[in-house]
C-alpha cells in the first residue's frame, strides 16, 4: 500500500512513529500530573462533559497518556493502544476546536501542562499530526523492535 509515493510498510517508519508518539504522550502525561487542580478547571471550562465526568477525564488522562506512551515505545499491545490513542486524540481535537470556537482561555495548562505552552491552534495541528502518525502505526503489519512480536516466544511452553 502506497500513499503519495510513501511506502507505508516501512518498519523503520513504524518504529520511529511509535517512539515519537510515545514520547509525546509520556511528556504530556507527566507534565499534567503535578498540576491536577488546574487541569480539572480547564476540563470544566470546556463545558463539554458534566462536571463529574470532566473530573474523571482530567484525573485519568495523564495516567492513560503515560501508559499509552510507554506501551507504544516498548511495542506492547500496539494495536490496542493505537485505537485508544485515536480515541484520546479525537477528544483532544474536539476540545481544541471548541476552545477555538468559544475563545476559551487555557492559560498555562494545556497539552503539555506548564512544561510547554501551546495555544489551541498549535495544539490542533499537533493533534492532527499525532492522529496521522497513530493511523500509520495502526495499519502496519510488521513491527521492528516491538515486544509484541517477542511475546509468543517468551510464553511458549516446552511440549
Amino acid at each position: 500500500m502506497k500513499v503519495s509515493g510513501l511506502p507505508l510498510k516501512n518498519i523503520f517508519l513504524d518504529t520511529g512513529l511509535r517512539f515519537i508518539v510515545g514520547i509525546i504522550f509520556l511528556i504530556a502525561g507527566v507534565a499534567k500530573l503535578p498540576m491536577h487542580p488546574e487541569w480539572v478547571e480547564v476540563m470544566a471550562a470546556y463545558r463539554i462533559l458534566p462536571l463529574s465526568l470532566a473530573n474523571l477525564y482530567a484525573s485519568a488522562l495523564p495516567w492513560v497518556e503515560i501508559v499509552m506512551g510507554s506501551c507504544l515505545i516498548l511495542g506492547l499491545f500496539i494495536r490496542f493502544f493505537s485505537v485508544v490513542s485515536i480515541l484520546v486524540i479525537a477528544s483532544f481535537i474536539v476540545g481544541n476546536a471548541i476552545a477555538l470556537s468559544l475563545d476559551i482561555p487555557i492559560g498555562g495548562c494545556g497539552c503539555f501542562g506548564e512544561l510547554i505552552i501551546v495555544n489551541p491552534e498549535g495544539a490542533l495541528v499537533i493533534d492532527v499530526l499525532l492522529l496521522v502518525g497513530v493511523l500509520v502505526i495502526f495499519f502496519q503489519k510488521r513491527r521492528f523492535m516491538a515486544l509484541d512480536s517477542r511475546l509468543p516466544r517468551l510464553f511458549r511452553f516446552n511440549r
